[in-house]
């Protein structure tokens, strides 16, 4: 790993503290700290004042104790005086309300006047660090996103009938896209166009089209402190730090298009376990062939409850590299005195003393410091596997009035688990990626498909490749709407079927159900059966089923009850030399999931990784295996290779791992 840091906060310590700071950084291995992404009030008192030279001095100080730095712009957090003097950068929230000073992002990213301040800042920022060669990347702003929701302001009202405008061209053409005809929707001036204020009765599609708006502002803010930051110190990384697994406000893969490395802060104990390592994959995908960094991790618990186990920091740092981080930062270096995060744990205590988390935090980072070198030229994770993440459709989802307990982020989740429990590596990817390195591409109730993807998943099964989806593919056009025609649009030849419609699986029919007086409803299951690899098989279907009928596929399983009883519930369907296996149900029960999914990656040609209890997971890299133990028990994998322990024990074919141990072996 290149990078292990930590936040580092001088501004809040003081200059005198830096130096003790360092000398215990570098004791832990601490080569790169991440400075300045709360500290505008620090750098700019007042308008147009600027106070660096504590900035200086413990940049100075750092380097000479061999750290590097990570300088962030100071952007999300507006001092006081910028917000009072210019309450147009204030968010506005969909009441109308306007945010007050006191926390963080609670700008307006759309302001002119906020883009003209921060641009003034990042660009006084980078031309005073850019003469410091221990300052080697740019972090921008901070978790670009909606902390407190989107703003609606009149700026953001004009500037969305802008973007619409240029989506569109004309309001006839926007009316059309968006279907408006029902309930009299028509708009006749841009200016009635308004952005989604949360209202159930807003048009889907402009709901969407919000989503869209937003995603783009925060990405169009980053990109213009990019072009400021890489005219000034054009030898420096520029990059931000995302969040995950799934960040579902902006579009990750368009956020770190442009930038030069994709970043997640990742907290462990946030999520379980596979869907850290889901994470780990995506941030892993957003740049191909790249190494992600964890941009902030814990070296403790983050809801500030019990302390992790004093191994499991080391099997989390361990996870991430096998999954191609490059850098691992810890938030924080200290615990701090006071603020909104106040008992958030730091490396330190409060105190500043060094205690368990920095005696954990050092003996990993120490561990992995000593094998820099040794593994400095490790390919990434081969995957055979990719799973199609789409914001449209996410955006689509969420934009939508009915259809939410489709739950399309959990699908993903829960399809990464299933890979995850086989020790099967799989890439996130989004659509328009090269699909040629892959044995199988799942699209999880992907209900948006363009034409170009379309083409791009009919090459790929032509050529031999295989392709799993499931629940409602391509039904909707990219504005929210269903088409008007049986779908899935510019693909029902791939599927060997045409969705005709659907049905939801929540009932408020029968006698003892009601949708408003009693309020009460039950959820159906709907029997499946039929043959997958020459095997009777059976199960029950949930939350959705497609009503379909074949066009050139084969149905393997039928529907057994309800409206649908005797229609196909799953179809291949055999294109070239490859073949598209259709699942018209949004979720499976375990036992028939865990027979479909086995059945599409046997036709692949897809293979398990080694048999572990869950949470003990083995991660390939070129010529070395990570084999990392997630749980508070003693394991034993049996691996199928030959080969020595750089880490850890392994003899006669078995890895050895304590509780939350690691064991990497190389060929």
């Amino acid at each position: 790993m290149k990078h292990l840091g930590c936040a580092y906060y001088p501004e809040y310590w003081g200059l005198k503290r830096v130096a003790t700071d360092a000398r215990l950084m570098r004791a832990a291995s601490i080569d790169t700290v991440r400075i300045g992404e709360f500290a505008w009030t620090r750098m700019e008192p007042q308008e147009g004042i600027y106070t660096l030279d504590w900035l200086h001095q413990t940049v100075d100080l750092l380097g000479r104790h061999g750290i590097s730095v990570v300088m962030c712009t100071p952007t999300a957090t507006p001092p006081a005086w910028l917000t009072a003097a210019y309450p147009d950068t204030l968010l506005v929230r969909g009441d109308g309300t306007r945010m007050v000073h006191g926390g963080r992002r609670h700008y307006c990213s759309s302001s002119d006047t906020y883009r003209r301040h921060s641009a003034r800042i990042t660009d006084v920022l980078s031309r005073e660090m850019a003469r410091h060669r221990n300052v080697v990347a740019w972090q921008l702003d901070n978790e670009l996103g909606p902390e407190f929701g989107w703003c609606h302001c009149e700026n953001c009202q004009s500037r969305f009938q802008a973007w619409l405008k240029a989506r569109y061209g004309t309001v006839a053409e926007l009316n059309a896209r968006w279907r408006t005809g029902f309930w009299s929707m028509d708009f006749s001036d841009w200016r009635d166009v308004r952005l989604d204020d949360g209202r159930t009765e807003v048009y889907s599609s402009q709901k969407l089209d919000s989503r869209r708006f937003w995603s783009h502002m925060m990405v169009d803010l980053a990109q213009s402190q990019t072009a400021i930051v890489r005219q000034n110190h054009p030898s420096a990384l520029v990059t931000t730090n995302g969040m995950g697994p799934i960040y579902p406000f902006i579009d990750s893969y368009e956020l770190f298009r442009d930038l030069d490395v994709a970043c997640d802060d990742l907290y462990f104990d946030i999520a379980t376990m596979d869907a850290n390592t889901a994470g780990m994959n995506i941030y892993r995908s957003i740049k191909p062939g790249g190494r992600y960094w964890a941009t902030e991790t814990g070296s403790g618990a983050l809801d500030h409850g019990k302390p992790p186990h004093k191994d499991q920091f080391r099997a989390w740092a361990w996870s991430s590299f096998a999954h191609g981080a490059d850098a691992h930062f810890v938030f924080r270096w200290r615990s701090c005195l006071s603020g909104q995060e106040q008992e958030l744990q730091g490396i330190l205590e409060h105190s500043g003393k060094p205690r368990h988390r920095y005696r954990a935090v050092r003996d990993c980072f120490r561990e992995l410091a000593s094998l820099r070198n040794r593994f400095k030229d490790l390919p990434l994770p081969k995957a055979d596997v990719a799973i199609v993440n789409d914001y449209q459709t996410l955006w689509g989802y969420d934009s939508s009035r009915i259809g939410k307990e489709i739950d399309y982020l959990g699908l993903i989740y829960e399809t990464h688990k299933a890979l995850y429990q086989r020790n099967i590596q799989e890439d996130i990817v989004p659509p328009g990626t090269d699909l040629g390195g892959y044995k199988l591409v799942i699209l999880p109730s992907l209900m948006i498909i363009s034409e170009a993807f379309a083409a791009d998943l009919r090459a790929f099964i032509q050529k031999g490749g295989h392709v799993l989806a499931i629940g409602q593919i391509g039904i909707r056009d990219e504005n929210d709407n269903y088409h008007p025609e049986p779908g899935p649009a510019h693909m029902a030849d791939l599927l060997g079927a045409r969705i005709e419609g659907g049905m939801y699986l929540r009932s408020h029919v029968g006698p003892d159900e009601a949708l408003i007086v009693g309020q009460t409803a039950t959820q159906v299951e709907v029997a499946v059966r039929g043959t997958l690899g020459g095997c009777l098989v059976k199960g029950v279907a949930r939350h959705w089923i497609g009503d379909i009928t074949l066009h050139g596929g084969t149905a393997l399983m039928s529907f057994a009850d309800e409206a649908y009883r005797g229609q196909p519930a799953v179809v291949e369907n055999r294109t070239g030399k490859g073949r598209m296996l259709h699942v018209a149900a949004a979720r499976l029960d375990d036992g028939l999931s865990e027979a479909v999914l086995s059945d599409a990656l046997d036709a692949a040609g897809v293979r398990k990784g080694p048999q572990t209890p869950l949470h003990v997971e083995v991660v390939k890299r070129g010529s070395v295996t990570f084999v990392i133990n997630h749980t508070a028990s003693p394991v034993t994998v049996k691996l199928a290779s030959k080969g020595r322990a750089v880490v850890g024990r392994y003899e006669e074919g078995k890895a050895e791992l304590s509780a939350y141990g690691v064991c990497v072996v190389e060929r």
